[in-house]
Formats: C-alpha cells, sequence, structure tokens
C-alpha cells in the first residue's frame, strides 16, 4: 500500500497528506524500555504543547508547516492569534488518545460517584433520615472518581521533547 492508503486507513477521520511534497510534523517517542512510537501530527490537526520559556499550554490548529518552524492557531486565549512556533523551542507534546470504554469512562465514572453519594444523600437510608450519609457512600463514590481520573491518566499524556523524543518535519512522497 501507499503511505496515503495507509494515512488514510489509520486516521480516516482526520486529513491525510495527498500530495508529494506535503510536510507533517513528526514526534518520534523512544523509550528506554518498550516500543519505539512515531506520532504524526497533519496541517488542520489540533495540537496542545509547552514552550520552553512559557509555562501555560498552548492549544490549536495548525495552519501550515515549514521545515523548522509551524504556524499555530492560539484559541485557548479567547481571541484567536496566529502563532510561529519553532521546533527547538516545544517543551511538551500534550496528546489524547481515544481508548474504547477507557476515555468514556474517564468522563462517566465522576459523574457516576457523585450521583451515587447524592442519592445516598437526599434519600432516606437504613436510619429513616434524610440529608445524611455514611462512609460506605463515601467510599464507593471516592473510588468512581479515582477510577475516572486513572481512565483520564490512560486516555491523554505528555512526551517531553529531549535527546530521544524528537520532534522533526517530514514530507510525504
Amino acid at each position: 500500500m501507499s503511505s496515503e492508503a495507509l494515512f488514510s486507513k489509520r486516521r480516516s477521520y482526520k486529513s491525510f497528506p495527498v500530495n508529494a511534497g506535503e510536510k507533517y510534523l513528526v514526534l518520534n517517542k523512544a523509550p528506554r524500555i518498550g516500543k519505539f512510537r512515531r506520532y504524526r501530527f497533519l496541517i488542520g490537526d489540533r495540537i496542545s504543547f509547552r514552550l520552553k520559556q512559557d509555562k501555560k499550554r498552548f492549544k490549536g490548529t495548525i495552519l501550515s508547516i515549514s521545515d523548522s518552524a509551524f504556524i499555530v492557531t492560539n484559541d485557548s486565549s479567547g481571541t484567536i492569534k496566529h502563532k510561529e512556533v519553532k521546533l527547538g523551542d516545544v517543551r511538551v507534546f500534550k496528546f489524547y488518545q481515544r481508548v474504547p470504554f477507557v476515555s468514556e469512562a474517564a468522563y462517566y465514572f465522576p459523574i457516576g460517584g457523585l450521583l451515587y453519594i447524592g442519592a445516598d444523600f437526599f434519600n432516606k437510608g437504613m436510619d429513616g433520615k434524610r440529608f445524611t450519609t455514611d462512609a460506605s457512600a463515601f467510599i464507593v463514590g471516592g473510588v468512581l472518581m479515582v477510577t475516572g481520573l486513572v481512565c483520564h491518566k490512560l486516555s491523554s499524556g505528555s512526551i517531553k521533547v529531549n535527546d530521544r523524543n524528537r520532534l522533526g518535519v517530514l514530507t510525504s512522497y
């Protein structure tokens, strides 16, 4: 299969380079233990990253990519501004990876925990009184909320850009 067919098969919901010579960002992750991974970011993809000199996180859409920089819309501040970012200035890349059932659980488990504690608080319990709760309701609700946090951490992560994890630009052929 050609590279364009592989891109469309793997990322059918996003754009992929169909023209020869189109550039895209590549983040190569090489851990000490485990397998090598390559994350591709194409023009039109939404990305999130932090710069070396700034502590705030940038979220936006990639508008264009050159050999040493890329232009992204910074829509996290409320006003849409275009910002040119050099590849060497990126410190951390944040990414979201949809994992079936785990990504959904990251949203629904904390809500379920709050509903469980709220239902125990407002309904009459064994003692026949309302607006009381016991420790077991807090334990079950807390476990649901913590499980939601763990599921969120499993479906999102960050990669520091350093000697092992390199950010670069490749051209489709």
